[in-house]
């Protein structure tokens, strides 16, 4: 069963109270005890919330719910990720932290970086979006804003936004609330973000408390992460990491380590929604990460030891990856950690 953070549940839970919807009418939107609900140690069900927002939605039809959501929603809206944010170098690195840390909020959201030459965006996606005709999402778009203004100190920074679905209140609203350009039906959900503002500093940076709570979110996403994990997909996941000890990146070897044969371990993969390649390229860029870091390893010679033809190949794939070159990766993370 996926789930979602108690702090996104709380703020919507809070706000359908507030207008007079009823515990009673929330379980029953939901199937979910209110005692579930108002546990801050759970992790809901991850369609509770977009269930919630769809009540009020029916409720007051035509009212901007999402955006009146976002307005007062406290910052455990993103489940301790802000409080990260807050001690990144600059606006990047607290987005990069937003970005590889979103299962902290909610196991099935995807939050991708893309800083293209023509333009830098945040792209949001969740399978369970059409639950509440995409408001959760626009809760999500409208709370970014928010905290890289109100919370990180760096303000102006979005330059137009996008939906892929239809509004659901007048469009002036949403123009009302972000201040940009707000286009729906679009082909995705995303925030398009002045390039400027990257590198704009954060005014409490702490490295070291910066490189803390990573560590501490990372032990947070493994918890999640094998929480929701079946035990045949484990067992390959981690027949791919102890290869990985070994220089070993091959899909005949890590089903060899997990006692099944090539065919069995992809159909494993596959029916929980992954391939073998995309674990092995899960655990490369992992070891990529660990061995870029300090100077000890030049490009080529990680390039070889992750199994790559050359270092080009290398290079491709992790900026697949990361939208950053090995080289510039290894910078940003030795200057962040002297």
């Amino acid at each position: 069963m996926t789930s979602v953070s108690n702090g996104a549940v709380m703020t919507v839970l809070a706000s359908a109270l507030t207008r007079g919807v009823t515990f009673a009418e929330v379980q029953d939107a939901t199937g979910v005890s209110c005692d579930l609900l108002m546990n801050p140690m759970a992790r809901p069900p991850e369609d509770v919330m977009p269930r919630i927002v769809k009540l009020m939605a029916e409720r007051f039809p035509g009212e901007p719910i999402a955006l009146d959501i976002a307005r007062a929603a406290p910052f455990s809206f993103f489940a301790g990720l802000a409080e990260g944010a807050r001690y990144a170098d600059d606006l990047r690195a607290a987005i990069m932290l937003l970005t590889r840390n979103c299962i902290v909020i909610s196991d099935q959201l995807e939050l991708t970086f893309h800083e293209g030459p023509e333009e830098v965006k945040l792209v949001s996606s969740h399978p369970m979006n059409q639950i509440d005709g995409g408001r959760s999402a626009e809760i999500g778009s409208a709370c970014v804003p928010r905290l890289f203004s109100e919370f990180l100190g760096v303000r102006d920074c979005i330059e137009r936004v996008t939906f892929s679905h239809s509004p659901s209140s007048d469009l002036c609203y949403y123009v009302d609330y972000f201040g940009v350009p707000v286009e729906f039906n679009a082909d995705e959900i995303s925030l398009i973000i002045k390039r400027e503002k990257l590198n704009e500093p954060i005014k409490q940076a702490n490295i070291q408390l910066f490189k803390y709570i990573q560590t501490h979110l990372s032990g947070i996403k493994k918890q999640i992460e094998s929480a929701k994990e079946p035990k045949e997909l484990k067992t390959l996941r981690k027949a791919a990491a102890e290869n990985a000890e070994t220089g070993v990146f091959n899909a005949a070897s890590v089903a060899a380590a997990a006692n099944v044969s090539v065919r069995t371990a992809q159909r494993i993969a596959a029916e929980h929604g992954t391939t073998l390649q995309a674990l092995i390229d899960q655990v490369r860029e992992q070891r990529a990460r660990e061995l870029l870091r300090g100077n000890r390893n030049d490009i080529g010679s990680i390039a070889f030891l992750l199994g790559y033809s050359d270092e080009r190949a290398f290079r491709r794939a992790f900026q697949r990856w990361t939208t950053e070159t090995p080289s510039n990766y290894r910078k940003r993370i030795n200057r962040q950690v002297l």
